[in-house]
């Protein structure tokens, strides 16, 4: 099987603000995402961000360290597991899981950075599709990689 589509999302005005949108359109589409990030601390911050998003949007989520819930009933769920425990569409992730089996298991994948760190970074073996940037307040494809 091959690894579903690979999207990467240049941010300038914040990781939260610039995936929530994203996020609105995926629950539009009544489908589910996993957030992934290593760190339990960075998972907290996107937790908190996600509660303070909008007075008018709410983005509904659970974090793994939640107690009484049932992941596999959440729309979004923050995880620092490699397991699709809510049984994602999507898959979204700010630190590269290590296993690329792991990618197999959505139909298409966001990693969202800030400007510059593909740059500065050689940590990430992942190569995107697409690469988009903000331009004018809307999302645009600035480079595809085949």
């Amino acid at each position: 099987m091959a690894l579903p589509e690979i999207n990467f999302y240049e941010t300038d005005d914040g990781l939260i603000k610039s995936m929530a949108p994203i996020l609105l359109k995926i629950l539009d589409e009544k489908k589910k995402a996993l957030i992934f990030a290593n760190s339990q601390s960075y998972l907290q911050e996107i937790d908190n961000a996600l509660w303070s998003y909008g007075r008018s949007k709410f983005i509904p989520h659970a974090l793994i360290f939640d107690k009484d819930f049932e992941a596999q009933e959440q729309p979004i769920l923050l995880t620092n597991q490699l397991q699709n425990t809510n049984n994602a569409n999507y898959l979204i992730f700010f630190d590269e899981p290590e296993d690329l089996e792991f990618y197999k298991k959505f139909s298409r994948i966001f990693y969202f950075y800030e400007p510059n760190l593909l740059d500065k970074s050689s940590k990430i073996k992942t190569k995107p599709h697409n690469i988009y940037q903000k331009i004018a307040g809307k999302w645009q494809n600035i480079k595809i990689n085949n």
